[in-house]
């Protein structure tokens, strides 16, 4: 069973050093966390949704390990600069708010610091991302 990604973030920001973080990530890695990654440190990717939080419900979500976003971040692409340019600024906040609120309040919170480009991650930073998966930042 997939590790949900504020689970795989809470484990890298638990190890110890530079080294413990690389193998956190290189032991999880996957296509949905190199995509949270990328969107949330390549200089090149702008967010067209407002900054902050918009307003949404969260779920209540008992579930331990929510893996509801692995599914949704291919759809990231239609909140970006160039995604979907025939989409709607009010309909493109309405997705984003749709999605907030079908995933667990966890996934949410995270989604919303990818969205600002601040994931708090403590020892998470664009270097560390560029040395452990060269290939997905400039």
């Amino acid at each position: 069973m997939a590790v949900s990604l504020p689970t795989i973030l809470g484990e890298v920001a638990k190890a110890k050093n530079k080294d413990g973080k690389k193998a956190v990530l290189v032991r999880y890695d996957n296509g949905a966390l190199r995509e949270i990654l990328k969107y949330a440190f390549h200089p090149d990717i702008k967010f067209l949704l407002p900054p902050g939080n918009p307003p949404y419900k969260s779920v209540v979500d008992e579930t331990d390990n929510p893996t509801y976003l692995y599914g949704l971040v291919r759809k990231l692409y239609l909140f970006v600069e160039g995604g979907n340019p025939n989409l709607k600024t009010n309909r493109r906040e309405y997705l984003f708010i749709e999605m907030l609120e079908s995933i667990h309040p966890d996934e949410a919170e995270l989604l919303l610091q990818v969205k600002d480009k601040k994931i708090k991650c403590r020892g998470l930073t664009y270097n560390l991302i560029k040395e452990t998966f060269p290939e997905l930042l400039p």
